[in-house]
């Protein structure tokens, strides 16, 4: 059954998952006895540690295909981002209330040197219209395992739905263009889009961060565009964190009613607490289809309380209806110093303004990714574990029904 939201005039409720009282702010230490919604992907399993950095998108024959990295062993930490990390799917045929066998996507080194693969930051992009209608782009990202000195952007593709995949096309010289080979580059993670409004309809547009020491030590968020199916690509709006942030990464975007890019990363300023919540994400808008942002650096959205430090993830709720509209859903967990209660909030007006509007869970929580089921309802792919576990334990999808804004 879905979690259900109701509308009671701009303000929303939910009847909470597994008990508990909630003080409607996301800050709740209640903790489950079991985590919520379907398991996709659970740690020890298939040959691998664990799993992390979700990623999902409804393909064109209408099933939804979940990606995430698939983690090995590395050194004594558990769940090393730097370990030798294959690039995994799972498909659902139902709206994920079951998932397919696992499948390998992408794995090891480019060149087919002896050496350990970090694959990861998966970004899947559909494409609904033109002479590749149908097809899913993946962009990714890869360095030696162990090492973060060089940081190397790739895109496959699938004209099949995702059942084999084009080899993946390194794309450093596109999307660094200047920049060092060596340094941090980042692909989402979360899905990508296709505008869908004016006159460039059909462009691909992915969020990617990076530090160019080149010219700054200031870490950089961007959108990165194709034009060509996604055979192509070119890094276009780049700005920087804001001034006084600690912290910035981890960009996704979404198109709005006019056309309007909205770009939203992670951020902190200051050290973690309830207060720090109010600067965890910040914002920046395109008006010209992700070739440059309005502003000079990237400012706060400060209504929406998360916790500091971890991605969050956004859909277009009219994604289901094909055209982009002004009712936006963003996905992050709440707590102000732990990866925990994972919430949802909304928005009516593009990303000008934001309300709570739900707590999916009261466990551990992490990274996720959302995809529209219908016009009503939105599925949340997201990491989460026990109090006695970890945020990175499993990746579970939950549905949750979205209300019908005016």
């Amino acid at each position: 059954m879905f979690t259900q939201l109701m509308t009671a005039g701009a303000i929303l409720a939910l009847a909470l998952p597994m008990g508990g009282a909630d003080p409607g702010d996301g800050t709740s230490d209640h903790w489950p006895e079991q985590t919520d919604g379907v398991t996709v992907f659970d740690k020890g399993t298939e040959g691998f540690q664990c799993f992390r950095i979700p990623a999902v998108i409804r393909a064109g024959d209408g099933s939804l295909i979940a990606f995430a990295e698939a983690r090995r062993a590395h050194g004594t930490a558990f769940c090393h981002d730097d370990g030798s990390i294959d690039l995994v799917m799972r498909r659902s045929h139902d709206d994920g209330r079951t998932w397919s066998r696992l499948r390998t996507v992408l794995a090891g080194d480019p060149w087919g040197r002896d050496l350990g693969a970090t694959r990861g930051n998966p970004v899947p992009i559909l494409i609904t219209r033109g002479e590749h209608a149908g097809r899913i782009v993946l962009l990714s990202t890869w360095n030696v395992e162990g090492s973060r000195a060089e940081r190397r952007p790739f895109v496959q593709y699938s004209d099949d739905h995702g059942r084999t995949w084009s080899e993946a096309v390194d794309l450093t010289a596109q999307l660094k263009p200047g920049f060092p080979t060596h340094g941090w580059y980042a692909t989402g993670p979360q899905h990508g889009i296709e505008i869908t409004h004016g006159e460039h309809a059909g462009r691909l547009v992915a969020g990617v961060n990076f530090v160019n020491t080149a010219e700054s030590a200031r870490a950089q968020g961007g959108l990165a565009y194709s034009d060509d199916g996604g055979i192509t690509w070119t890094l276009g709006a780049t700005a920087p964190m804001p001034a006084d942030a600690d912290h910035f990464s981890e960009v996704g975007v979404e198109e709005t009613d006019d056309g309007t890019l909205y770009a939203i990363g992670r951020s902190r300023k200051g050290p973690k607490s309830e207060e720090t919540r109010e600067f965890s994400r910040s914002v920046a808008t395109s008006t010209d289809g992700g070739e440059t942002f309005t502003a000079d650096a990237f400012a706060y959205q400060s209504d929406l309380l998360t916790t500091p430090e971890v991605q969050g993830s956004i859909v277009n709720a009219s994604q289901a209806e094909g055209e982009a509209g002004d009712r936006l859903v963003y996905a992050a967990p709440q707590h102000g110093t732990l990866r925990k209660n994972l919430g949802l909030f909304v928005s009516a007006d593009g990303g000008d303004s934001w309300t709570p509007a739900a707590t999916l869970t009261y466990n551990r929580s992490g990274y996720s990714d959302m995809v529209m089921l219908d016009d009503e309802s939105v599925g949340v792919l997201y990491e989460t574990g026990l109090r006695s576990g970890d945020a990175r334990d499993r990746i579970v999808f939950q549905p949750a029904e979205l209300p019908r804004w005016r």
